[in-house]
């Protein structure tokens, strides 16, 4: 009897140890699948806005959680040598490097590759000042007095307004007794609005991609001596990564070389999510539906969370 007691009891141990091995099993398989969040780094921005969220949009639906980290540029460029911060789609250079570019050398940050291309920045003014005759910042010298000396820029810290202080302080076209009057963009914006509204002179740093181009009767002026960047003002707009999140997700690093967009897409993005307001999840849906392939030709050999290949399961989510 007692030896039937403690043969029941073992047999009852050994089940219960058998249960709690292939519960802890399955919660190793759960875990082995789930995928560490995805923190993008995405200052105050509508192009580094909409175009984060395209990228969220994305990863979402291949099992990768996606959050962001708000913040201005050189906070952001900060977080991604601590590694607390993992990727960022808005790095301009060049008027940004120095801000970056210390961590890149360090090899904290990584530059995974140019996102944009098409982008070019510089001074802006209204049309109406163009058929006057200012066409070049070679000529901004001359209309001091009609702008009162004034560049209006966005937020301190930009890459604007680094090379806006730059030209000031060395004195570039003619402008070392200039002054720079920065705010954000949307209120910079509103002010270029105003002025052209009113037929009254204005300067201030324009760039595209953005809505600006397509809203606003503007121009960026030519850029003789590639102040703004190589090229007359051409700028590199790269996604940069911390080390850490190379390392631990070279899968995801992949893709993240492989994302590139042109000047026009990005603008479209921008137009409609910040000056038409529409929503900016609606916004990235609609434009990767009617965009698979080339959405599949960013997921080339990357894998979904749970091993799928990417670009088949996005097929598969956006009904195709």
């Amino acid at each position: 009897m007692r030896k039937q007691v403690i043969c029941r009891g073992f047999a009852a141990l050994l089940l219960a140890a058998t249960t709690a091995l292939g519960c802890s099993s399955l919660a190793l398989a759960a875990d082995s699948s789930s995928a560490d969040t995805v923190n993008i780094g995405m200052p105050p921005w509508p192009g580094a806005t909409i175009k984060s969220q395209v990228v969220a949009a994305i990863l979402k639906p291949l099992g990768y959680p996606v959050e962001y980290t708000k913040a201005s540029a050189p906070i952001i460029y900060l977080s991604l040598s601590q590694d607390k911060v993992d990727v960022n789609l808005s790095a301009w250079s060049p008027g940004q490097a120095s801000s970056f570019m210390p961590y890149v050398k360090q090899h904290k940050i990584v530059k995974l590759g140019e996102n944009l291309t098409g982008a070019t920045s510089g001074f802006a003014v209204p049309n109406y000042m163009v058929k006057q005759g200012l066409t070049s910042d070679t000529q901004l010298a001359a209309h001091a007095k009609d702008v009162d000396a004034t560049v209006h820029c966005i937020e301190p810290g930009s890459g604007a307004n680094n090379i806006v202080e730059k030209a000031i302080k060395n004195n570039t076209y003619g402008l070392g007794d200039w002054h720079m009057k920065h705010s954000s963009t949307a209120a910079m914006l509103a002010e270029a609005k105003r002025a052209i509204d009113q037929h009254k002179p204005i300067v201030f740093c324009g760039w595209q991609p953005h809505w600006m181009n397509v809203a606003l009767d503007m121009t960026i002026l030519k850029d003789p001596k590639s102040l703004w960047g190589p090229n007359g003002g051409h700028s590199q707009v790269l996604t940069l990564a911390s080390a850490g999140f190379v390392k631990r997700d070279p899968n995801l690093a992949r893709f993240f070389r492989q994302f590139q967009v042109d000047s026009a897409t990005q603008s479209q993005w921008v137009y409609q999510s910040s000056y038409k307001k529409q929503d900016h999840q609606q916004v990235a849906d609609q434009w990767i539906a009617a965009h698979l392939d080339e959405v599949a030709g960013w997921l080339k050999g990357v894998k979904a969370a749970d091993g799928q290949p990417a670009a088949e399961l996005l097929r598969q989510h956006f009904g195709s």
